[in-house]
């Protein structure tokens, strides 16, 4: 089984043992799951990095080796990555190990393919998700999600509940959780300036948008002789 990514079990602890290890281009990390001692390891800055940069990046699963260690080798996902608050630099990195026959909750990259026809009809297709989570058996995990948006027509979304069903996987997001939407664009310049103005999510401004707009679509011009029937009315009141 190829290694994608190399490891070297800590033995010293201690914030300038980690500063150390910084200054040689290293990462702090541990492994753990299942009944499974943790193992506390470094590994390399850049070998991660460009781990992160493949076009899966780091959603799926990962073979990682051990030096030195009798069971050397693990199959893990990166569970948590944690950064320095301002310069953003890697400061730990969490596997957690899988097992072959256990379900696993992972997160997967969604990549939309196709023109949707409410683009070519002047509209704006915009992404909600770019990930979605999924649980499955490790052997079932997909590397990447396609999703065709060809068929978006103005006005249209895409749900969750609306994604590829794929053998093994289930969807942990929500059912109605919007992916992507095409939208007019002067409903897409509107969504833009109740964000500003007011800090809304995009999706709850997108939709009390489109609820205005059905509103006033459904809503029928007044009548000649209603609006007369109405002038009249108040001009009587003012008389009086």
């Amino acid at each position: 089984m190829e290694v994608d990514l190399m490891a070297i079990p800590r033995e010293e602890k201690g914030k300038e043992a980690v500063k150390k290890m910084r200054r040689q281009g290293r990462i702090p990390a541990v492994i753990y799951g299942h009944a499974f001692e943790p193992i506390p390891v470094s590994i390399d800055e850049r070998s991660f990095k460009a781990l992160m940069r493949r076009e899966r990046g780091l959603h799926g699963l990962l073979t990682m080796g051990v030096e030195g260690a009798v069971k050397g080798e693990h199959t893990v996902v990166v569970k948590e990555i944690q950064r320095h608050p301002i310069k953003d630099h890697i400061l730990h990195v969490d596997f957690q190990r899988i097992r072959s026959d256990e379900k696993l909750h992972a997160v997967v990259s969604l990549r939309f393919e196709g023109e949707p026809v409410g683009v070519k009809a002047g509209g704006i297709l915009q992404h909600y998700l770019y990930e979605v989570t999924v649980e499955c058996l490790p052997k079932d995990l997909p590397e990447e999600i396609v999703v065709d948006v060809s068929r978006l027509n103005l006005k249209q979304n895409l749900r969750v509940n609306e994604l590829p069903r794929l053998p093994g996987v289930e969807y942990v997001n929500s059912p109605e959780e919007i992916v992507a939407a095409v939208t007019p664009k002067r409903v897409r310049e509107a969504v833009r300036m109740v964000e500003e103005l007011f800090e809304v999510p995009a999706e709850e401004a997108l939709t009390a948008e489109s609820g205005e707009e059905a509103a006033r679509e459904e809503t029928p011009p007044a009548e000649s002789g209603e609006e007369a029937v109405a002038e009249s009315g108040s001009d009587e009141e003012e008389r009086e």
